[in-house]
């Protein structure tokens, strides 16, 4: 949805609803990537897991997992409402809020991934 905004920004009120709204293919991407990452995550922490209470950077990663989930589910929902809303705009401008909030949390658990799994 971030970069959605970027590129909607330049298009005409319209044209940038039209485009939002004909974007659920990427919504999708999306969950396909959280469940990656889900996977892969649970692999990289099994043999970590008798000593999570000794590891508080792994224990904020994990935090920072559980608030991008929640991210995605409110944007998840937020998304479905505007489609099926008469007035999409506000709610695309929160969307866009909530994409740059998603991105700042992925960026974060990556780089709590390279220092925990180093």
């Amino acid at each position: 949805m971030l970069f959605l905004g970027f590129t909607s920004s330049k298009l005409s009120k319209d044209e940038a609803i039209k485009l939002k709204s004909n974007t659920k293919i990427l919504g999708r991407m999306g969950s396909i990537g959280l469940i990656l990452l889900s996977v892969s995550g649970v692999y990289l922490i099994l043999p970590f897991w008798n000593a999570l209470a000794y590891m508080p950077m792994l224990q904020i990663k994990l935090l920072f997992f559980v608030v991008l989930i929640g991210f995605l589910a409110v944007m998840n929902i937020m998304e479905r409402k505007a489609m099926k809303s008469d007035q999409p705009d506000g709610l695309y401008r929160k969307l866009e809020i909530l994409g740059k909030l998603a991105l700042t949390t992925t960026l974060t658990i990556v780089v709590l991934a390279v220092l925990v799994f180093h």
